[in-house]
């Protein structure tokens, strides 16, 4: 572009100089303040030439305002009156009336609402120094900017102050805006978000923060400290034998009071869970927590009713303890007729005595190495039990070598009430029953699948010389070895009921020899005899 403006400045010898130290050329320069005038030829009314004078600003904006757009002239005049009342709001000379200020407080009290509709006042261009023209159009802006004002006061007299009727005024774009601040954005705001999860966390930890419960704890911790340990003091060395005394003596008053509460239960107490809504108790020395009653506070219950109902009342485990002394039978079994509680300590789970199927490993078991009422074998227990004990089987098998067994004792044996086929005993010769009691429960006492079948046995059970056997749901099964199943012979009459008895020889399966049996729901069946 330079080299354009050049090439036609130059060559079209429209600059008054060609070159360099060249003579003034009668070329007329446009680049000069007159140069525009001699070439457009323009001169003064007299025929003299027009001195060249610089015109005023004022001059300068209107001659560039009529080469302007209204809309831009408008803007850029507002835009100067603006920064103009910016500047003079911060000018200290200023001294502003009270009607004023009135105005300017009633401006900035209007919604936003309002203001955004309300059109702004143009300003008011300056008086230009003699000019008419310039008067004029000050005077139709001015009827323009009043007619605006009347045309705004009747819109705000119309829309008023209510929200609903300034709503409805508002675009759609506006409105959705409106709505999109007021009702979406709390909602979804990070800044909400995270001002509701600091206040719950606040109330959480208010609701946590009890004062008197952290002064009760605080105090505590200086109770546990001083009966625990020392004390880090600086005493003087003259009083420090007195200090030591009366430390080690506050020490043992304070273990002392902590040992009667541990043994009034005074360290227990309820308290309410704020989650569940349910008590539970709570060790104020050790600060344990349980839902169920401590043990030291249902001893004492149980000794305050043992107080009240004397003997009728005596707590379980000094009775279960006091009839570990006594004989099963008859002594023991006596106790069950005085009243309940006494019943339930003479029939308390530490007088039975366990035995271990063969399943448990209770063969390759050692005497020494099963402790309490738990034994290896039917052999084991029975060398152990006193009149009236009771003998509980597991379900699983059970071997007897021969002879088999030998019961001189009242006593009782238990295996599965509901299937006696799960509690098996391999039989290997007789069980002889000479006790004037028993009871024998859901048992199977059957012969080995490996016993010689070609040599004659005894029978399996033989009741004799005076006693008696009560059995329940039992099944007996010789297989047919050379005997009868069961023989009964001078003894007391016995009950049986759902018995089962099979695999009897040429004899019968049931033999009675002066011996009297009442059976009910038994059977007696695939016997050869």
């Amino acid at each position: 572009k330079r080299n354009l403006d050049i090439l036609v400045m130059d060559e079209g010898k429209f600059n008054s100089m060609n070159g360099n130290n060249q003579e003034k050329s009668e070329d007329p320069n446009v680049f000069s303040k007159t140069g525009l005038r001699d070439i457009l030829g323009v001169k003064a009314d007299d025929g003299s030439e027009i001195e060249d004078s610089m015109p005023s600003e004022e001059q300068m904006e209107t001659a560039m305002a009529t080469f302007e757009d209204e809309e831009d002239v408008q803007a850029l005049r507002g835009a100067r009156k603006e920064a103009a009342e910016e500047l003079l709001e911060f000018d200290e000379t200023v001294a502003y009336t009270k009607d004023e200020d009135q105005e300017n407080s009633q401006d900035e009290s209007e919604p936003d609402e309002e203001n955004k509709e309300k059109p702004k006042k143009k300003p008011k261009l300056s008086k230009s120094n003699g000019t008419e023209e310039n008067s004029k159009e000050d005077e139709a802006k001015r009827i323009a900017e009043e007619e605006l004002e009347k045309e705004f006061a009747a819109w705000q007299n119309k829309v008023g102050v209510d929200i609903d009727a300034i709503k409805e005024s508002l675009s759609s774009s506006e409105r959705y805006g409106l709505t999109f601040r007021e009702e979406v954005d709390p909602y979804h705001s990070l800044f909400l978000m995270s001002e509701e999860q600091r206040m719950q966390e606040a109330a959480v930890i208010e609701e946590e923060w009890d004062v008197e419960a952290i002064e009760a704890e605080k105090a505590l911790a200086e109770e546990r400290a001083l009966e625990d340990d020392l004390l880090a003091t600086f005493p003087r060395p003259d009083i420090l034998p007195q200090q030591t005394q009366l430390y080690q003596r506050e020490r043992a008053r304070r273990r002392a009071n902590k040992l009667r509460r541990t043994l009034t239960g005074e360290n227990w107490s309820t308290r309410q869970d704020t989650v569940v809504n349910h008590p539970y108790w709570y060790n104020s020395d050790t600060g344990e927590a349980t839902w169920d009653k401590p043990d030291v506070l249902i001893k004492l219950e149980e000794h305050r009713i043992a107080e009240e109902k004397k003997w009728n009342a005596i707590p379980l485990k000094p009775l279960v303890h006091v009839m570990k002394f006594l004989v099963p039978y008859p002594e023991r079994t006596a106790c069950n007729f005085v009243c309940r509680q006494w019943r339930t300590a003479a029939s308390d789970i530490s007088f039975v005595r366990h035995v271990l199927p063969v399943e448990m490993g209770a063969l390759s078991l050692k005497k020494g190495e099963v402790d309490g009422n738990i034994y290896r074998s039917i052999s084991d227990a029975l060398e152990c039990c006193h009149p009236g004990d009771t003998i509980e089987l597991g379900d699983g098998h059970y071997w007897v070598q021969e002879p088999g067994l030998d019961i001189n004792i009242p006593l009782r044996i238990v295996g599965d009430e509901n299937d006696p086929s799960h509690v098996v005993i391999e039989l290997n010769g007789s069980i002889s029953w000479k006790g004037t009691k028993g009871w024998m429960e859901g048992v199977t006492i059957r012969r080995p699948n490996i016993l010689d079948n070609d040599k004659e046995r005894s029978p399996i059970l033989e009741v004799k010389d005076n006693g008696r056997l009560d059995m329940w749901h039992c099944a007996l099964n010789n297989a047919g070895v050379g005997n009868c199943v069961v023989t009964v012979t001078s003894c007391r009459k016995s009950k049986w009921d759902k018995v089962d008895i099979s695999g009897g020889s040429a004899k019968g399966g049931l033999l009675l020899n002066g011996g009297i049996v009442e059976l009910e729901r038994s059977t007696v069946k695939s016997n050869s005899g």
